[in-house]
């Protein structure tokens, strides 16, 4: 199965000037708004408050856009599920000997994961992210670099 791509922020591949521009517009115009970044009315009060939390926590990285929001509904029920067969285990631990519960548990668990890897919220991919950030800032200042691509220094 062939890897997803991923957006050129988040990418380490050796990309010239002009490609990594061409992707950040191509991405910008794909990307759309995000003024619109809240839960849907379906989610009962404990998925809004996740999914807002997740939101409030995302902001300043501002990956986030419209379309995202399919995305936080998905991982807010797929979290608060979780949290609910969590809390069920933690006050009868004869719960772990259910089949059914303990393979809900990892279906949600599963789900939980992936979305996060969606998102970018793994530690990993934070990680990632933010050394590129702090990669591509020192490339900015870095007076040769600026010469060597045709800027003044």
């Amino acid at each position: 199965m062939a890897r997803p791509a991923k957006a050129i922020a988040a990418t380490s591949g050796h990309f010239t000037k002009a490609e990594i521009e061409k992707r950040k517009k191509q991405e910008e115009k794909l990307k759309g708004a995000a003024n619109k970044v809240r839960p849907s009315k379906y989610l009962n009060d404990a998925q809004k408050k996740i999914f807002k939390y997740i939101v409030s926590e995302m902001e300043s990285s501002g990956i986030l856009c419209n379309l995202d929001v399919f995305v936080l509904d998905a991982v807010s029920i797929a979290l608060e599920n979780k949290i609910y067969i969590e809390t069920m285990i933690n006050e009868d631990k004869e719960l772990l000997r259910d089949r059914q519960l303990m393979a809900a548990k990892e279906k949600y668990t599963q789900e939980f994961l992936r979305y996060m890897n969606e998102l970018s919220l793994s530690p990993q991919s934070r990680a990632k992210l933010g050394n590129l950030n702090i990669q591509a800032s020192q490339a900015e200042e870095d007076p040769l670099l600026k010469v060597l691509s045709g800027g003044k220094g």
